[in-house]
């Protein structure tokens, strides 16, 4: 294999664990897949770097999104699903 066809094959390689990370990370993967995107990650710097950073992103999302609504506003909430459900035909 040449130096350029290696190239390639590793970008192809990046393509698809950057394609696939989100998945990974949701750990929605079949074990096949996910081993493959974790082999890639163990030998490649700048895909190992991207999902460090969406990792972070998801855990500041996570912890961002932990807190309640208000109960005044969960009962408004109720309230207009109870009207539109009694509105739909059937």
């Amino acid at each position: 294999m040449t130096a350029d066809q290696a190239g390639r094959s590793d970008r192809a390689e990046c393509a698809e664990a950057l394609e696939k990370l989100s998945e990974f990370l949701d750990q929605e993967l079949d074990e096949s897949a996910g081993d493959r995107i974790r082999e890639h990650l163990a030998d490649c710097e700048p895909c190992l770097a991207e999902y460090d950073v969406e990792d972070h992103i998801k855990k500041l999302v996570k912890r961002s999104c932990s807190e309640k609504a208000p109960l005044e506003l969960q009962a408004r909430i109720r309230t207009q699903l109870t009207i539109l459900r009694t509105q739909l035909p059937g």
